[in-house]
């Protein structure tokens, strides 16, 4: 597998070359490779939570768009006696410090918030920001170890309560291993996802293309596992899933708002927004889900 991610300082630039990435971005990938590594070096961590999203498909199944954010998933099967939060708590710091052992690279969790607040939410994020100073970085290395919160910062998001279909274990180094979901299952999320932006007034571009993206480059995609996978998430959610449901306009319409800059992030495939809708409308008429029924 090509590395997908820069796993020294000293190789920084000719990583970047290598993979068409941007010599401005390239620290930030460093960076979220010393997260990736600090979870991945941690037992419980790496056993609770799950690699997803556009981040997850870029750096491990697609490489084509990244982001700053990290996304993971909480494994709700594994028994603990904390709270989610304070297992996070307990368990970030020190994984971060190995990373910062052996990569040179300071990490810090500035703080752990929940959304939406309160106790009576059930679909939660843990928002993460952690703070990181490259090993040149001598000022800003010397706000850190003073206590003061670093400039330069990666979002981690931790959902509780989400639907793990399917994931695997991926060698991210020689030694580490993460928990990743598998390509089917982040299509299934992906589409669920464009049903959800009208019925929360929002918009979402990046899952359009991050689909159809998949659909031509990886052909051997399981429809099947897709369809279920998409029904399960949809249901968790009560979000209405059905052939009628992605053929609305507005669904369309919402997809379409900021899509064509996209083809300024990417850095291997852009599909254009009429080819990206088509290819997802023919992928839905291949699934078994219902054609106008909620579920």
């Amino acid at each position: 597998m090509k590395s997908l991610y820069p796993v020294s300082f000293d190789s920084l630039q000719a990583w970047a070359a290598e993979n068409k990435v941007p010599p401005s971005e390239v620290g930030v990938r460093f960076a979220q490779f010393a997260i990736l590594r600090a979870i991945a070096s941690s037992h419980a961590l790496r056993t609770l939570l799950v690699f997803k999203g556009g981040n997850a498909l870029d750096f491990v199944w697609q490489a084509n768009r990244s982001t700053r954010d990290l996304d993971f998933s909480i494994d709700m099967t594994e028994e603990s006696t904390n709270p989610p939060i304070d297992t996070l708590r307990e368990l970030l710091a020190p994984a971060l410090r190995t990373s910062t052992q052996f990569l040179g690279v300071m990490l810090h969790v500035h703080r752990i918030e929940q959304q939406p607040p309160g106790p009576d939410k059930t679909f939660i994020t843990y928002k993460i920001p952690i703070g990181y100073a490259l090993p040149d970085e001598t000022k800003l290395r010397a706000r850190m170890e003073e206590g003061r919160p670093s400039t330069n910062v990666i979002p981690v998001d931790v959902s509780l309560n989400e639907p793990i279909c399917a994931d695997e274990y991926v060698s991210i180094d020689a030694t580490h291993q993460l928990r990743v979901s598998t390509v089917e299952d982040i299509v299934a999320e992906k589409l669920r996802a464009l049903l959800q932006p009208p019925i929360r007034n929002r918009t979402r571009r990046q899952d359009l293309l991050d689909i159809a993206v998949i659909l031509r480059t990886q052909p051997d995609l399981d429809r099947r596992r897709v369809g279920r996978f998409l029904i399960e998430k949809a249901h968790a959610r009560n979000v209405p899933v059905s052939r009628a449901a992605f053929c609305s306009p507005e669904v369309a319409e919402r997809a379409r708002q900021g899509y064509a800059e996209l083809a300024g992030m990417t850095r291997v495939i852009f599909v254009p927004f009429d080819e990206a809708i088509q290819a997802v409308y023919a992928l839905v008429d291949e699934l078994d889900i219902p054609d106008t029924d909620e579920f």
